[in-house]
């Protein structure tokens, strides 16, 4: 489990360099005390490829945990999409679609033939990879790689991992508007974004480590807490050093502003 896989980080300082099988990727990491903040940060959204610019700001604020407490009493819990996880089941269904096969008591994928009529080229270095689950309102296929890595493709446009996230660790907004999406790197820090849903799909319209960094200092590792009290504001806790007698937090309130509003 990731969860236990992270408690058994060294308390002081957490700091590592991940690398991405299947999807390369490099960034160092720390959770030492960040500098401190004073004063919410408003940064425009950078907006998706083929993509008019998102008319939106995003506010960050450190809170206190009193208010961050409060807070929970309002927030709204969203349901998970839905997944498959059997794979006969998932064979089946994605047949001319994804090619498997299965090694060691695990369900490997060789190729990949997206909607758009694309596929999976040598890069993906897919032979790394496990199967995980299909998410079919997403039509999102979640895999497994070394380390423990999300690895995900859409299988109608053929976007890859830092845009499609891990499904299955998503928290909604009450109307499903906005969500907060995940990526598990392999060590002890994961990629956090904002997607917005358009026409259907959701998109990626803020990256929030990005924001997050440009406004204390420090990458944001690890929420361990968060959720959505309204559609435009999510509030979330950050751990900041892990303890025998107990993590450190920092309290963070998150708020998107429409700047057509």
């Amino acid at each position: 489990m990731k969860i236990e896989f992270l408690k058994k980080i060294p308390a002081i300082v957490l700091l590592s360099t991940v690398i991405i099988s299947c999807e390369q990727k490099v960034k160092t990491t720390s959770l030492s005390d960040p500098k401190p903040v004073k004063e919410p940060v408003a940064v425009q959204a950078a907006p998706p490829v083929n993509s008019i610019p998102h008319p939106a700001t995003i506010t960050i604020e450190k809170i206190n945990a009193a208010q961050f407490n409060t807070a929970t009493q309002q927030a709204k819990v969203s349901k998970p999409p839905e997944k498959i996880t059997d794979f006969k089941t998932v064979q089946k269904r994605l047949a001319g679609v994804v090619e498997f096969k299965e090694m060691g008591g695990h369900l490997r994928v060789s190729k990949i033939n997206f909607s758009n009529g694309t596929s999976t080229g040598n890069e993906d270095q897919l032979e790394d990879c496990s199967f995980v689950a299909y998410f079919p309102t997403e039509d999102i296929l979640l895999l497994e790689g070394g380390h423990t890595i999300d690895v995900s493709f859409d299988l109608k446009t053929g976007q890859k991992t830092y845009d499609t996230g891990n499904p299955d660790l998503v928290s909604s907004s009450p109307s499903g508007k906005y969500r907060l999406n995940k990526v598990f790197e392999g060590q002890e820090c994961f990629y956090h974004f904002i997607q917005e849903k358009k026409n259907g799909k959701f998109q990626k319209v803020f990256e929030l480590d990005k924001i997050f960094k440009k406004k204390t200092g420090k990458w944001l590792c690890v929420i361990e807490k968060g959720f959505w009290t309204e559609d435009d504001t999510f509030y979330f806790r950050e751990v900041i050093q892990y303890k025998e007698t107990g993590n450190r937090y920092e309290y963070y309130k998150v708020r998107i502003i429409d700047d057509h509003n």
